[in-house]
């Protein structure tokens, strides 16, 4: 038998982890499901897709242009069941990562956004040392983009912040590197967790469907 001080600390346990949980899930209960989103030109794939891919990324990091390809080559290979979107999380150590994401938000109000991601990826090395952005504005002009627009965007706020809206909803998720991809919610961080792990999650969200 317990003695009576013993058994009123044991109550008083009891009481306290029930609170803790019955607020766990009054929390869970009010929280929102992930329900990820961006512009029309910053996404792949059709809206009912039954796999969501989410990619925070920033333009001046080398294992987000290394990711590119695999990114790539896991959306052909799920086709139709795949949705994917591309967030900007541009991190405090690449300075010029934030004025790239503004610019491929400028090339994306053009119908180029995919295009001008590619491209800067691709000639990373070169623009990432350019404090000017003249090399942003030069890869523009390749892509036959409307200058004026361009430069234009480029100092419009609101592009700005889209850039900002994405870096806190990576804030909001504790991103702390890039890229970092969501599948319909779980988190998967470089391209060799999104190919690996990141593909025996997709087969097992399929075959349940």
């Amino acid at each position: 038998m317990l003695r009576p001080s013993l058994a009123r600390r044991l109550c008083a346990v009891v009481v306290i982890l029930a609170a803790s949980a019955t607020s766990v899930l009054a929390v869970r209960g009010h929280q929102k499901p992930y329900a990820p989103d961006a512009p029309a030109y910053r996404q792949k794939g059709a809206a009912d897709a039954p796999i969501v891919i989410v990619e925070f990324s920033d333009f001046q990091c080398p294992a987000c242009r290394y990711a590119v390809g695999p990114a790539k080559n896991l959306i052909a290979l799920y086709g139709k069941d795949v949705r994917f979107i591309f967030k900007h999380f541009p991190l405090m150590q690449h300075p010029l990562a934030k004025g790239a994401a503004i610019a491929a938000e400028c090339a994306g109000r053009q119908g180029r956004f995919w295009d001008f991601h590619d491209l800067i990826y691709e000639k990373q090395e070169d623009w990432s040392k350019d404090t000017g952005g003249t090399n942003l504005q030069d890869y523009a002009k390749s892509l036959s983009l409307d200058l004026a627009a361009f430069s234009a965007c480029i100092k419009d706020p609101s592009a700005a912040a889209l850039v900002a809206q994405d870096i806190k909803e990576g804030n909001d998720h504790w991103i702390l590197s890039t890229p970092t991809f969501f599948i319909n919610g779980k988190r998967f961080i470089g391209a060799p967790n999104l190919t690996g792990p990141g593909v025996i999650w997709i087969d097992k969200i399929l075959k349940k469907n």
